[in-house]
């Protein structure tokens, strides 16, 4: 219980009261349930899984149910609702793809990761490995030899016939 947000606390159940989904169409494998592990051992359980009423089947949530029972959680915070078959898998299916339809704000990424990239932080629970990190800090860094552009820049020439416009000496 002591790994829950004392807000979800009036949301838990014991863990074997609820089964995973069978049919979700997402599959966990160990670097994702690892990552999991990681953030629930780190931050604990900070939103409640979604289980259907009628079969105690999870809806959203099924990573974190599996992690949790790695970890030998004997308890969850979860959120029950009354879905029909339809409304579940509609839900399930949305919850999974909702997430990889977002894009990153790659200057805003750089500057957290900048910003937990201090020695003191383990990087490793923003869920990036570290070859990701490295890909991702050189993508979003400008090269060293960028020189940057005066974007006020006086344009001294425009080709009559197509409107391309340059400066620079003759």
């Amino acid at each position: 219980m002591h790994n829950i947000c004392e807000q979800l606390r009036p949301l838990i159940v014991e863990i074997d009261s609820i089964q995973p989904d069978k049919r979700n169409a997402r599959s966990h494998p160990e670097r994702n349930i690892n990552t999991i592990k990681r953030s629930l051992e780190q931050y604990g359980q900070r939103k409640p899984i979604v289980v259907r009423t009628s079969n105690r089947t999870v809806e959203a949530g099924n990573g974190m149910l599996e992690a949790a029972k790695v970890l030998g959680w004997g308890q969850i915070a979860a959120v029950f609702v009354d879905d029909d078959d339809l409304m579940a898998a509609g839900f399930g299916l949305m919850d999974n793809q909702s997430a990889l339809l977002a894009d990153w704000d790659m200057p805003t990424l750089k500057d957290l990761l900048q910003e937990l990239d201090t020695g003191a932080f383990d990087m490793e629970l923003t869920g990036f490995d570290d070859g990701e990190l490295e890909r991702l800090m050189t993508e979003i860094a400008p090269p060293e030899d960028f020189k940057a552009v005066d974007e006020n820049i006086q344009i001294a020439h425009e080709c009559p016939k197509c409107g391309y416009k340059w400066s620079g000496s003759k």
